[in-house]
């Protein structure tokens, strides 16, 4: 498995490394540059977001209030064509959940969610390895709170595309023309243990208030290799449109045989003036697994608009979704739902955003859940 794995992205290296004539310097000369300091080589930056959501659903009302994450990360230019990136991440701080009274430190987690060297072998060409946000959608690899609209982040890319999604791995991206973007990331695949699409993603970090084994989570399927492709094309005035193709070898640690998967996305982004139109549509396929596991999908559409005002920028949306993934085995259905999302964003400046929306989430054979939400998110 691991010599195949290696082959596989030995070829996409060639492959990719093919089109700029393969020259990759085999040692970066700035690597003995000392114009720098050691010091004026790191940055350091800072993002999270905190919510506050009043929610009802059947007889239930109440009141969840999470400062959701908090995150710190720090990049080192090694030389000048070669970086270490690193983003360190607590969650879930002092969290009160919608069924208690009282705040709770239970569930505290601290996370690494990146870590990986990245070189530019040249202008358009840039390789990377180590933990890696997956090339899958829109919200993934750009997922700071000033960049989306809403309290939280779209249902779809929440748990179907389950950011945020980091594995360990190996990358390429090569830049063709000004209009073309090719990603390769060669990886281990998730361990969803009968399907569980966001349960199974890969994540490396332990609960502050655990100190026993079960407290630790690095939950990756060693036995699994994956491969992950996408194309984004920017050629068209307006309009950025991108699509990923994933294949896993085996999704469930916990079950005889190899629960092959096979993941496809799509999404397009219209922007002119103020106005901005989002559609992303996804789905999975998975083999041998338990019958409401083994098609999972969702799609989403939003349109906004923001304009600027003396004392910042504001901005409207809708978000139209609808989806179906599978919860843990012990679920005897898998999850489907409609929703519909309104609300707005205020950001005082380009760091700093005030959210509010509502959202209506209308489950199959299941109570109807509505929410009002409140938030704010940093990144600088």
């Amino acid at each position: 498995m691991t010599k195949t794995f290696l082959s596989t992205a030995a070829l996409g290296a060639a492959m990719m490394t093919s089109s700029f004539g393969g020259e990759v310097d085999a040692l970066d000369a700035s690597l003995i540059n000392e114009k720098k300091s050691f010091w004026d080589r790191f940055t350091f930056g800072s993002y999270g977001e905190i919510h506050a959501r009043f929610i009802e659903k059947g007889d239930f009302n109440g009141t969840d209030i999470d400062p959701h994450r908090i995150v710190l990360f720090a990049d080192f230019q090694i030389t000048d064509n070669l970086k270490l990136v690193t983003e360190t991440e607590l969650e879930h701080a002092l969290r009160k959940n919608a069924g208690s009274s009282s705040f709770t430190s239970t569930g505290v987690e601290l996370k690494l969610e990146q870590a990986y060297l990245e070189y530019a072998a040249s202008e358009t060409f840039t390789a990377k390895g180590g933990l890696i946000l997956t090339p899958v959608g829109i919200i993934n690899e750009v997922h700071e709170p000033t960049t989306f609209y809403g309290v939280e982040r779209p249902n779809v890319e929440k748990n179907v595309i389950p950011t945020t999604w980091t594995v360990l791995g190996l990358g390429f991206t090569n830049n063709v023309g000004s209009d073309w973007q090719f990603d390769a990331l060669f990886h281990g695949g998730n361990d969803t243990k009968g399907g569980t699409i966001r349960g199974g993603r890969s994540s490396y970090g332990i609960d502050l208030f655990k100190v026993n084994s079960e407290g630790n989570r690095f939950n990756q399927n060693n036995s699994s290799f994956a491969v992950t492709g996408r194309a984004k094309y920017s050629g068209i005035k307006n309009l950025n449109l991108g699509g990923s193709l994933q294949y896993q070898s085996d999704m469930d640690s916990t079950t005889t045989g190899s629960q092959a998967g096979t993941l496809g996305e799509a999404h397009a982004i219209y922007t002119c003036g103020g106005f901005q139109f989002i559609a992303l549509g996804t789905a999975w396929n998975i083999s041998d697994v338990r019958s409401e596991a083994d098609s999972q999908w969702g799609y989403y559409l939003e349109p906004s608009y923001a304009w600027d005002t003396p004392i910042g920028k504001v901005g409207v949306f809708g978000r139209f979704s609808q989806l179906k993934y599978a919860k843990l085995s012990g679920s005897s259905s898998a999850t489907e739902s409609t929703e519909y999302n309104l609300g707005g964003n205020y950001w005082i400046n380009e760091n700093l955003v005030v959210k509010a929306d509502y959202l209506n989430e209308d489950f199959k054979n299941k109570d109807t859940q509505k929410s009002l939400n409140f938030g704010f998110g940093w990144y600088y």
